[in-house]
């Protein structure tokens, strides 16, 4: 929501300066909008620029006035020069929140320590321990701990350091603890001039990934694996934060290349396509019509596992945890979203998950797509950093199921 003050046709731009950013420095919103000092005022350009700050995720809120109070001295002139005061409502930082997720008769739970804007920088920390229950007696659990560092010394560049600790119970073949270790990291430069976060990027990256195969029981022997892979990524950005909801668009190109001259042991290839559009319809901005697609697909498997899953809370909702397997994989998500009468941070939800993975990529002319559709429940908490408490009913058509989900954070 952006309130002004009319400003002469003639004024120039002498300061820009920012009130209620009490932690966030204002280096970061200078380099994510349009106008500079010395600028002629231009009211689509302000707005523009009041929208990047939003864009942030940072804030609840951001307006803006002007104050005009310099005149320049020429007579027998309208011109003056006038200052630009844009009010932001920061949300909180830096919390400890517990952590729930249900899939169904699956329930996990744990706690993330969550730092955003770090430093008033816009960087961000977040540490999460998750307790994934057990299976035939063995406790199964996830780690966590990402930093990412935007704007690199005020540069174009972004830093993003991942690491985690799982393991997980397979049953395929006998009792597997499949117990991991990553690490990743990766550098991501934004195109334009400025180093804003959106339009055009590339970047580069490598992963460390080791699995340690404990047989607990089965005809194989335990053993240890492990992936080293280079990624390069490209892609468009540009989406819009609003009150309540998002809008715009973003789309990317991923590919890996793990080979036995970087030292690992696991061979393969893989890319992942990924297209995402909020559409805001016009008669109502609150509502939302989102769409996703991805398709991706791998020369072989990674660590004896194949590349894709499918089946979950965040991508076909309908089916059990990693329902559908293979080292292709293709998938659409579409969500409509509309807001409660009277309290627009609560939305409901109709949505469908169209997909299927498949061993070999000509399997995908030859094998039906899988569907889950139904409804749910969105409640933005407009306080915190991209917290969107969710829950989801879906009916799964191929296995005729259905199944409960919920989480803090939106399916795409």
């Amino acid at each position: 929501m952006f309130l002004c003050q009319s400003a002469g046709a003639a004024s120039t731009i002498k300061s820009i300066r920012y009130k209620g950013n009490d932690v966030t420095q204002s280096s970061v919103m200078n380099r994510e909008i349009f106008i500079k000092p010395g600028d002629v005022f231009d009211a689509v350009k302000v707005e523009q620029s009041g929208q990047a700050i939003m864009d942030l995720g940072l804030f609840k809120k951001v307006y803006y006035y002007i104050e005009e109070n310099y005149k320049n001295g020429l007579s027998g002139t309208d011109e003056s020069q006038i200052d630009i005061v844009f009010v932001v409502k920061e949300k909180y930082y830096f919390y400890v929140l517990p952590k729930l997720k249900v899939d169904d008769t699956d329930v996990y739970y744990g706690a993330q320590l969550t730092w955003d804007n770090a430093w008033g920088l816009n960087h961000s920390v977040r540490l999460r321990y998750e307790d994934r229950g057990s299976t035939e007696g063995i406790d199964e659990s996830r780690q966590t701990f990402r930093y990412f560092y935007p704007n690199v010394n005020d540069s174009s560049y972004n830093l993003d350091f991942d690491f985690q600790l799982s393991n997980a119970v397979d049953e395929v073949e006998g009792i597997v603890d499949r117990q991991d270790e990553i690490y990743k990291v990766s550098v991501l430069r934004w195109l334009n001039r400025y180093g804003r976060s959106r339009g055009w990027f590339v970047g580069s990256g490598v992963s460390y990934q080791q699995r340690f195969n404990d047989v607990i029981s089965g005809d194989s022997q335990s053993e240890s694996v492990n992936a080293t892979a280079l990624g390069v990524v490209g892609g468009y950005r540009n989406l819009n934060e609003y009150e309540y909801n998002r809008g715009g668009k973003a789309f990317s190109y991923v590919l890996d290349w793990s080979n036995e001259r970087l030292g690992s042991e696991s061979e393969y290839v893989r890319y992942l396509f990924s297209y995402r559009s909020y559409y805001r319809l016009d008669d109502s901005p609150y509502k939302n019509l989102n769409v996703q697609t991805q398709f991706g697909h791998s020369s072989n498997k990674i660590l004896g596992k194949y590349a894709f899953s499918l089946g979950s809370r965040t991508d076909l909702r309908g089916y059990e945890n990693n329902r559908f397997n293979g080292n292709t994989m293709l998938l659409v998500n579409m969500e409509y979203m509309f807001p409660h009468v009277s309290r627009p941070q609560i939305r409901y939800v109709y949505f469908m998950d169209i997909g299927n993975t498949y061993v070999h990529s000509s399997d995908i002319l030859h094998q039906p797509l899988n569907v889950g559709a139904g409804l749910g429940l969105r409640w933005k908490i407009r306080s915190l950093v991209k917290i969107d408490l969710r829950a989801d009913v879906g009916y799964g058509f191929t296995d005729s199921d259905y199944k409960f989900s919920f989480g803090s954070r939106h399916a795409f």
